[in-house]
């Protein structure tokens, strides 16, 4: 409401006034003001007319319940004396990007066969017969002797170049002359081949390979072999 309508009604209101007052007679008492009808009303608009004006002009606060919004960036107001301020929580620490070293692996040990297979033919060597390849390549002995033409007497030489049967029966007997693992000491005139021949069924190789030494190398009398 405007100050200009504030106007008129006092004006009206005293207009009013005045003429109750010339009908009245000097023994009555003035109306009292009550709170409904026109003079009610107006004393309403006046005092909603003060309130807005004094809330305009800084007078009276305005309440209001609901939060105010908090701007990006603006600071928190400081705490209450005697408030209790939460301590600030700290971020978890993040873990160090330490390098996982991946265990080493071993490198795979090949050891080789007893019996590496059954080859087409074969070279005696010292301290070898035909017998004890027999054993060692689990072929029948008689059908390695009848395709060699040799006899259970016959005694080939070293070098000689023994045929081995490609669809043989097994050796007929047993194959192991002596249990391994075992340790050997070696005798005066032993070499590997000769050695592995007094097991059976034993190779050469894995001899060799058992004691870190060369299938052909020289053995001297006393020295100890690992038998696989």
């Amino acid at each position: 409401m405007t100050l200009k309508r504030l106007i008129v009604l006092l004006v009206v209101a005293l207009l009013a006034a005045t003429l109750a007052a010339c009908e009245l007679s000097g023994s009555t008492p003035p109306p009292t003001v009550s709170g409904e009808g026109p003079m009610g009303t107006l004393q309403s608009e006046l005092g909603n007319i003060a309130t807005q004006t004094a809330a305009a002009g800084g007078g009276v606060p305005l309440v209001t319940t609901e939060p105010l919004p908090t701007l990006e960036g603006a600071t928190a107001p400081p705490p209450a004396e005697g408030a209790t301020q939460p301590a600030p929580t700290e971020a978890p620490a993040e873990p160090a990007n330490t390098p996982t070293q991946e265990p080493p692996t071993a490198a795979p040990v090949t050891v080789s066969s007893p019996t590496p297979g059954i080859p087409s033919t074969y070279t005696l060597q010292k301290g070898e017969h035909p017998f004890c390849i027999a054993r060692r390549f689990d072929v029948n002995q008689y059908e390695l002797l009848n395709l060699n033409g040799l006899s259970l007497n016959s005694k080939p030489a070293v070098g000689f170049n023994l045929r081995l049967p490609p669809a043989s029966s097994d050796f007929a007997g047993e194959r192991t002359l002596q249990s391994h693992p075992d340790t050997y000491t070696v005798q005066a005139g032993d070499t590997i081949h000769s050695i592995a021949c007094k097991y059976g069924d034993v190779s050469p190789e894995a001899i060799a390979q058992a004691n870190g030494l060369n299938v052909s190398a020289s053995l001297d009398a006393g020295q100890i072999l690992q038998i696989p």
